[in-house]
């Protein structure tokens, strides 16, 4: 078994302030699982904040996990789609992020999960941090995906 020291895997610190820059950030939380009670809208701070695995899709040698925060700003509003909050043990697995623009600032982030969970945030402006906070481990497999 291949063992990966810590200095190998340079840990990721993304910003996003655009749709591009957010399609960018999709590319590499594609596949984190988190648990339901992983994730938070903190409506004082205009913020919504999620812990997770992320799979580091950057390291082709080597399946890796590491544990990643992902932080969205100016957040005003909030709507989930097909999660059961009140499971906060249940399992969810991010497959993308968007921004919608509505003018030069505003818009909705959506994080979309498997199995039809979604969240949409409506947000006075793009502004979104992505930043592993561990050591990456190995993984037991590397995602894949059935194209239809």
């Amino acid at each position: 078994m291949t063992t990966i020291s810590s200095s190998e895997h340079v840990r990721l610190k993304l910003f996003a302030r655009d749709a591009a820059d957010i399609e960018v950030m999709s590319a590499y939380v594609q596949d984190m699982v988190l648990q339901v009670a992983d994730m938070a809208h903190v409506s004082d701070q205009k913020r919504f904040v999620l812990l997770g695995n992320r799979f580091c899709w950057e390291d082709e040698e080597h399946p890796m996990r590491v544990r990643t925060a992902l932080q969205i700003a100016n957040v005003q509003k909030s709507q989930v789609k097909n999660i059961e909050l009140a499971h906060g043990e249940a399992i969810l697995s991010i497959l993308a992020l968007t921004f919608e623009p509505e003018d030069a600032l505003a818009g909705h982030l959506r994080i979309i999960f498997a199995a039809g969970g979604e969240i949409r945030l409506a947000v006075e402006a793009c502004e979104a941090i992505l930043e592993d906070i561990s050591d990456a481990w190995l993984a037991r497999s590397r995602p894949t995906h059935e194209i239809d």
